[in-house]
């Protein structure tokens, strides 16, 4: 059994994703959620064997999911005093040792609340698992253990590999955004970058000072203020006004075009892009400026609808390739539905 983090209300979408994956796979199962339990879990079939009941997915290919937590025991848990043994018990049936346990819950409203109010027992339960020497692993690759409680009376128990996982527990990212930030959107651009480049020295390399950058609709600054931050000269095109604290970085300058008619005077390292538009048209925009040359990469934004989301993401993604189809040079293509994103997903398209 997997168990799959993400936001309230993405159930479907995630569930849908899941579905396409496990055929694609060749694997045979089934995904279980309820809407606004900010989970998903795949059921594998009953006497099913090999790939079907062993699939893992790769996490960094799925858009909805925040976390990924694989080989998931459910735990009952008593009413009465000791509800740490049960847990360890289970921990240890596992034959695995982890390098940490995370003790999480689904975010969703009720389920975080509890997990608020649980800080002694979880304390004791960790003291417990190192006992059990169910802890201890001290390699960098260790895998870990995820204990999620999905209600008083319900745990599940899962293993994450740091390889094949989010580095955040319930995958939620743990970024801030500077003081004078002009607004919180920088946060997505923030998480983006430590989610489609967590190498720091990689990320180093493509995004520094001396590197040019330029941010579409990019009022009231937030994601220039981000670039800017990284030592890269930024060229932030919207007709709205940009934040005098963004400008005063000197690393900023505001042009004052629409965001799909501009057309840069050569090439730049990279292109943003957080627009309100439809999705299919900001695919393509990003497309374009991939097949034409005018940037190496581009992190955009995509708003999604109220429905039939991941359709609209298959949809964009078809926009994407149908438009590099002829383009000589590969390129690689995530798309992840971020923290703090809302009601869009982050994609990072690249130029190889």
């Amino acid at each position: 059994m997997l168990l799959f983090h993400c936001r309230a209300g993405f159930e479907p979408d995630l569930a849908a994703e899941l579905t396409v994956a496990t055929l694609e796979a060749g694997a045979e199962g089934r995904a279980e959620y309820e809407l606004g339990q900010a989970y998903v879990v795949w059921i594998p079939a009953p006497g099913s064997h090999g790939k079907g009941r062993d699939w893992t997915p790769d996490f960094a290919d799925l858009v909805f999911a925040r976390q990924m937590l694989a080989q998931c025991r459910r735990v009952d848990l008593p009413d009465g005093a000791d509800r740490v043994t049960p847990i360890v018990e289970v921990a240890k049936r596992l034959g695995q040792r982890f390098g940490a346990a995370w003790i999480e819950a689904p975010d969703a409203d009720r389920p975080r609340q509890m997990l608020a109010g649980m800080r002694g027992y979880t304390e004791a339960l960790q003291t417990a698992l190192a006992q059990a020497k169910v802890l201890g692993d001290k390699r960098r690759s260790a895998r870990r253990l995820h204990i999620c409680f999905l209600g008083r009376d319900e745990a599940v128990l899962g293993v994450s590999d740091p390889g094949n996982s989010s580095p955040w527990p319930m995958g939620i990212a743990r970024v801030r955004a500077s003081e004078n930030a002009p607004s919180r959107s920088g946060l997505k651009l923030i998480e983006a970058l430590a989610t489609f480049i967590p190498n720091e020295d990689e990320l180093l390399g493509r995004m520094r000072a001396g590197r040019v950058a330029i941010d579409l609709g990019a009022a009231p600054g937030g994601w220039s203020q981000v670039l800017a931050s990284r030592g890269v000269r930024v060229l932030a095109v919207d007709n709205g006004p940009i934040s005098q604290a963004v400008l005063d970085t000197q690393l900023v300058e505001h042009r004052r075009e629409d965001a799909f008619r501009f057309r840069p005077e050569r090439p730049v390292d990279w292109m943003v892009c957080d627009v309100v538009a439809a999705p299919a048209r900001i695919a393509a925009l990003a497309a374009q400026w991939i097949e034409r040359g005018w940037c190496r990469e581009t992190i955009f934004n995509l708003k999604l609808p109220n429905r039939n989301r991941w359709q609209e993401v298959l949809r964009c993604h078809g926009v994407i390739e149908k438009t590099l189809a002829n383009v000589k040079d590969s390129h690689t293509l995530r798309i992840k539905h971020l923290y703090h994103d809302r009601e869009e997903v982050t994609a990072h398209l690249r130029r190889l």
